[in-house]
């Protein structure tokens, strides 16, 4: 049992973080610089926190094991559960009920998937997580640095940016884009990891409407693809019902053809899209308050598991680890399955000193699959740059699986399905 445990950042990998660590620590130590709201509000460190959010079914696999009382919380707050059939993706190819692959049926032995704000999600996550007695938030501080051992071996403890020194058994970063993890290994003269990038360019605008009483949309959301050909091939959109009878509208963009934060221009870009269905039921609606733009101009990849050397009791979670294209909706999930390696670890009891080397090597061969289909798509649209996957075994396997899939193999399906939701890792392809 560790002593304490000290969690960088309480957003989402945070949160998941300190309830892993929970179970095998006498404290945990959740530090994050925002005073966190008392509700479900947009924070503004979280800028993407105004835009849809979903998780993949191996992301829900993980929460609905670390945190068995969030289905009964989202569900009293006004998030919505997708049955079958009620979330789908309108392509050129016609409406699929599976973003992998085309899938024109329903599938009715799908898992429901849940539909919600991200500031709700983080909401109900962080009340169970303040209600553990092991853990003892600090909000409204920051780590600037961690702590080291005489021989510079091990992580001891973190200072803050008051001065305060908190000692640690473990340090875990969850803090996102903006990790201090590279400066803290550059000053104490570890060599920083390699760097997997994609240039993708991404752009997306949200705004929540007010459906009218007599508003016609009995599903709970839904995707339109890019266009195959025409003017608008960078361009895509979605909808989703969520708490307080709103619905919210993201529009996406890459390579330059972002989309506007203007209302008029919002709807434009609406009516460019392949598929009139958005445009029409926002006919039905009233908007509630300026579009949100968020930017995203590459996804990164750190390769720590290729590292020789690296301080023991330090970890990294999230977008600090991998942040990838977020119109896949596959980042939420990376980090649940990333808690859920650092979990599976835990429980087995194995060495902390040597825990980064395991922990780091699982974490990589999670990443593989979301980096692989996000690299995929982006690099399928003229413009985009950067580190094409050294990845061609499973490509080809991928597309034979997915010839089989449109010819009826279910199993096939299956498997493709099993890689995409991250309930299988890429290797399960080979």
């Amino acid at each position: 049992m560790l002593q304490q445990v000290v969690i960088v950042g309480a957003g989402f990998a945070g949160l998941l973080a300190a309830r892993v660590m929970a179970a095998h620590a006498e404290k945990v130590v959740l530090v994050d610089r925002d005073a966190m709201p008392a509700g479900p509000e947009v924070r503004a460190a979280v800028p993407q926190g105004n835009h849809l959010h979903t998780l993949l079914p191996g992301g829900l696999e993980v929460l609905d094991a670390l945190f068995p009382q969030l289905g009964s919380q989202l569900d009293s707050l006004g998030g919505h559960r997708a049955g079958p059939g009620q979330w789908y993706a309108l392509t050129p190819q016609g409406k699929t009920y599976r973003v992998s692959r085309f899938q024109p049926t329903p599938m009715v032995d799908a898992k429901p998937m849940r539909v919600q704000t991200r500031a709700l999600l983080e909401h109900c996550m962080r009340t169970e997580v303040e209600q553990l007695p092991q853990v003892s938030p600090r909000y409204g501080e920051r780590v600037k640095d961690i702590i080291l051992s005489r021989s510079r071996s091990r992580v001891t403890g973190v200072t803050l940016d008051s001065g305060l020194r908190l000692a640690a058994d473990m340090v875990v970063d969850t803090s996102g884009q903006v990790s201090r993890t590279l400066r803290w290994l550059q000053e104490a003269g570890f060599a920083t990891p390699a760097e997997s990038v994609v240039n993708c360019d991404f752009a997306y605008t949200s705004a929540f409407f007010a459906a009218r009483p007599d508003a016609n949309f009995a599903d709970v959301g839904f995707l339109i693809s890019s266009a195959r050909q025409g003017e608008y091939t960078k361009r895509g959109g979605s909808m989703a019902k969520v708490e307080g009878e709103r619905w919210l509208v993201t529009l996406a963009g890459r390579l330059g053809d972002h989309p506007p934060t203007d209302l008029q221009g919002f709807h434009n870009y609406i009516n460019s899209l392949h598929n009139p269905k958005l445009s029409n039921l926002l006919q039905q609606a009233e908007p509630l308050a300026s579009p949100h733009r968020y930017k995203f101009p590459r996804s990164v990849w750190r390769h720590y598991e290729n590292l020789e050397d690296f301080p023991s009791g330090l970890l990294v979670m999230g977008d600090a680890y991998m942040h990838v294209n977020p119109g896949y909706a596959q980042g939420m999930t990376s980090a649940c399955r990333q808690a859920w390696v650092l979990h599976e670890l835990l429980a087995a009891q194995p060495d902390v000193q040597s825990l980064w080397r395991s922990y780091f090597r699982q974490a990589a061969e999670q990443a593989r699959a979301p980096w692989l289909f996000a690299a995929l798509i982006d690099f399928s649209k003229k413009g985009t740059t950067g580190d094409f996957p050294d990845e061609q075994p499973a490509i080809k396997r991928l597309q034979a699986l997915n010839k089989k899939a449109d010819a009826g193999d279910a199993d096939a399906a299956a498997l493709v399905d099993a890689v995409f939701d991250m309930r299988q890792p890429l290797s399960a392809l080979v």
